[in-house]
Order: C-alpha cells, then structure tokens, then sequence
C-alpha cells in the first residue's frame, strides 16, 4: 500500500467514497473540496494499493496545525486496516504539527450510536487525545481531538475561520459549547 497525493484520474473514486462515507449534512458541497485543493488551501492524501485508491483524507494546514477535514475508507475494504495506515502515515509526515479532528459526540440516544463510538475508539487507537473542546454547528455536537499536542480554543476557531473562509464559517452557526466530559 502507499500513501500519496491524489492524481486528477482519481477525483471520480474520491467523489464516489466521499459521497458514500459522509451523510449530507456533514459534506461540504464536493465542488468546495475542489476548489480548497486548487487554491493549495487542503491537501488529499489517498492510500493505494495497485492503482486502486483504497481510502483517502482531507487535510488543511494552517499555521502549527493540521486539520483532518475527512477520512474514507471504500465500504468494499473497511476494518481491514487501511483507515489505521492512512493515520499512521498522516501523523507520521506532519510530525512536528498539532493534528486536529472533529468526531460526533458521544450519545446514548444516537441512531448511530455504536458507529460514534466505534469511530472515537478508532482515533483514540491510533493515539489521538481528547482535547475537552466541544463545538456545535451545521453537523450538530462534535468533540475535538488532537495528537502531537493540545490546541487551545482560540486556535481551533482561528482553524476553522479559515478553513471555511469567513462567511461560511459565520453561516455554520459553530460555537464553542460547554460539555461534559467523555
């Protein structure tokens, strides 16, 4: 398997996973993605494995820190370790940044409740920590996690303002929310 950058031919297999992987309120409309990666303001990083793209993560550096916008795994491969590879080799390149990630909270009443807390042992597996930031937005309430150290509020804010640029960022109604910890 190798982890590199995505090529144009693979835009057809990313659009197909990213469609699959992520519900409608939590996808950025594909064209931004797009854009985001022509203006150089994400990166798409994709494991491969014989011409085939196998999974892929979203990532958008700013200042220290490395946002982790999205990570998918084709539904033909998952729990085969390939999310695992692709966070390895994220953390790995991007060593010396503040690697940052947006997970559901925790919910005993979720319809997906079982996938929530999959997914947050998924991270923590692979050496993410708890960053006790919650926010709530456009996807509802998320909990921040971080590896290679802690981001404060401020900062994380100052992330996201600039990963969805001004007016979206004001438009997603994010705010720093008050939360129990987990």
């Amino acid at each position: 398997m190798e982890f590199k950058a995505v090529t144009e031919q693979q835009w057809p297999e990313i659009k197909e996973i990213y469609m699959e992987a992520f519900p409608k309120r939590e996808r950025k409309p594909y064209f931004t993605l797009r854009h985001s990666v022509k203006k150089k303001k994400a990166v798409v990083m994709a494991a491969v494995e014989k011409d085939q793209l196998l999974g892929f993560t979203v990532l958008i550096p700013y200042k220290d820190m490395i946002m982790v916008d999205y990570l998918a795994v084709s539904s033909k491969i998952r729990s085969k370790g390939t999310g695992s590879y692709i966070m390895q080799n994220v953390c790995r390149e991007y060593a010396d940044k503040k690697i940052v990630l947006l997970i559901e909270c925790l919910d005993n009443a979720a319809d997906n409740r079982d996938q929530r807390i999959a997914r947050r042992k998924f991270y923590l597996k692979n050496g993410f920590t708890a960053s006790d930031i919650f926010i709530e937005g456009a996807s509802g309430e998320m909990e921040i996690l971080n590896y290679g150290g802690k981001v404060s509020q401020e900062d994380y804010i100052s992330l996201q303002k600039y990963a969805l640029g001004a007016l979206f960022f004001k438009l997603s109604g994010m705010k720093i929310i008050k939360r129990a910890k987990v």
